[in-house]
Parts: structure tokens; C-alpha cells; sequence
């Protein structure tokens, strides 16, 4: 007795879980869009600081002033608890290691620049820009 199994390529199984990750990223993306508003208590207007720190690199992206820095992570970490402080931010930014809460604490004070890409991650969470997304341009062989 036999038993056959008709089993696409490796290339065309590999296409189809990325497919199937490309949906599950098309529906948290959707449901982004139900996000609740948190409202504005930074304290601060953000018009006076210009737009160059909303841009991208390829924009034309500078480092935010730490006045503005430390303003949204206030408002942030004011508004949602389990991450009121410089550490669990700095977790949930993707800082990693024994002084997160140092680091954020420097560039909320301006002693160090803001990344962009912690900056940049932090701007999509909060809801200021959309994330970028980037097209396939090909499906390279490992």
C-alpha cells in the first residue's frame, strides 16, 4: 500500500506563509484604525517645534528636541499605566539591557539624540505617523 501526497514546492510553501502573515499584518493595521484617542495633555504645542522630527530619513528626518521628547513619553506614560515608567517604555521600544531606564531618561533630558528608529517606532505607536510599508521586490533564494 502506498500513499501519495501531493505537496507544493519548498518555494511555493514559503510563499504561502507569507501570504498568510501579509493578512495577519493587513488586520492589525486595520485595527489600528480603532485605536482609542487619548487626547492631548502633553502640555506643549507641537507645531512650534516644526515637522523635520515626524519625517523619515529619506525625508528629511531630525533628531525631536528633548523638550518634545520628554513631553509625549510624560503624556504616554501618564496615560497608560503599565507603562509608567522609563523602563517599560524603553521595553516597549525595543531598548533592551540593564539601563533602558537610563537611556530614556537621556534622551528626555537631551543629554543623548533620539534614534530615529526608537523615535521612529514610537511616533507609529502613538498613532502621529503610519508605518512604512515597503514592497517585495522579489523573492530571494536563501
Amino acid at each position: 500500500m502506498s500513499i501519495e501526497l501531493d505537496i507544493p514546492p519548498v518555494e511555493e510553501q514559503k510563499r504561502i506563509l507569507y501570504a498568510a502573515e501579509v493578512e495577519k499584518s493587513c488586520e492589525l493595521l486595520k485595527a489600528n484604525c480603532s485605536a482609542p484617542a487619548r487626547g492631548d495633555a502633553s502640555g506643549i504645542d507641537p507645531a512650534a517645534f516644526g515637522d523635520a522630527h515626524l519625517k523619515t530619513e529619506t525625508e528629511g528626518w531630525e533628531p525631536p528636541p528633548a523638550e518634545l521628547v520628554n513631553a509625549w513619553f510624560l503624556q504616554f506614560k501618564n496615560a497608560l499605566p503599565e507603562y509608567s515608567t522609563d523602563e517599560k517604555l524603553g521595553g516597549l521600544l525595543g531598548i533592551r539591557g540593564s539601563s533602558v531606564d537610563r537611556r530614556i531618561r537621556a534622551y528626555r533630558s537631551g543629554d543623548k539624540p533620539m534614534p530615529y528608529g526608537i523615535w521612529r517606532r514610537f511616533l507609529v505607536i502613538t498613532g502621529r505617523v503610519n508605518q512604512e510599508i515597503y514592497p517585495v521586490i522579489g523573492f530571494f533564494g536563501d
